[in-house]
């Protein structure tokens, strides 16, 4: 097992399992909220947009450098036994999930981190505070979304391109798409097929989730993947430390649906000016 090399955005180190597998370190909201997706019928038309998940387990710092040089499955735990499963207080919670870019030769990778709010429901008062200032500062308030984190192979120079969250931080106004047009051209040409397909699933998401108002996906992303060198294409949603259930409507809005409008919108219009 290796640590990832195509990580964009997001917090922690997340490792590559040699199974195809990832594990990325998770806090107990987020494991749970995974399993109130994967375990609740109600919001069995939500699963196809999240990874698919095989279980926890925990280590510590030495016991992850030897699992990391090692080439032996790790053990898991089902997710729904989270609570059951006390944690050592020299272990880290990780949770195994699938690799989006498995197979891929040139994954090109951009993370959309969704939505007007950044804190979670109950976050200290100095947090709120930073996060809604950041917020306020970028697209997230504007236009109800970030770009946090890109990877893109620029087939012209022949080698890859990254724009990182203080590059996503700079955009504002009409430059907010500017993420989505860099992302969508290989230095050659269009990728009109990806561009449609991110158009269809960013659709199909917004009226999936649009009955739902008892969720809010606070801080979340987007991943939308591609293959510089094949037609293979990804769209996930990802991050869920600060995602919930059973919140009244109209308390608490992320914003979200308002971003999804937005991005909507703009790759319509982009791929109209190419066509």
């Amino acid at each position: 097992m290796s640590k990832s090399q195509n990580q964009v955005g997001g917090h922690g180190s997340i490792l590559k399992l040699p199974d195809g597998k990832l594990a990325k370190p998770i806090t107990h909201e987020e494991g749970k909220f995974y399993v109130f997706i994967e375990d609740m019928e109600k919001y069995k038309p939500l699963r196809p947009f999240f990874p698919k998940t095989f279980g926890f387990f925990d280590a510590s710092q030495d016991e992850i450098h030897t699992i990391t040089n090692s080439e032996e499955l790790v053990e898991t735990k089902p997710l729904r036994t989270l609570d059951e499963v006390e944690i050592n207080n020299n272990h880290k919670r990780y949770f195994v999930m699938e690799n989006l870019m498995y197979g891929m030769t040139k994954p090109c990778i951009m993370d959309l981190k969704m939505g007007r709010r950044g804190y979670g429901i109950g976050a200290k008062e100095n947090k709120v505070k930073s996060q809604s200032r950041k917020c306020k500062a970028s697209t997230s308030w504007t236009h109800g979304f970030r770009m946090v984190g890109m990877k893109r192979f620029n087939k012209k120079i022949n080698e890859y391109e990254k724009k990182d969250k203080a590059w996503g931080r700079k955009l504002s106004g009409d430059k907010a798409d500017v993420s989505l047009r860099i992302f969508l051209h290989d230095g050659v040409e269009f990728k009109m097929a990806v561009a449609k397909q991110f158009l269809e699933d960013m659709k199909n998401l917004k009226q999936t989730l649009e009955p739902f108002s008892d969720i809010r996906l606070f801080s979340s992303s987007i991943l939308i993947i591609y293959d510089a060198e094949s037609d293979k294409y990804c769209f996930k949603l990802i991050d869920f430390a600060h995602s919930y259930i059973n919140i009244p409507k109209g308390q608490d809005e992320d914003g979200y649906l308002f971003g999804l409008n937005y991005l909507i919108g703009a790759l319509e219009k982009i791929i109209n000016e190419y066509k």
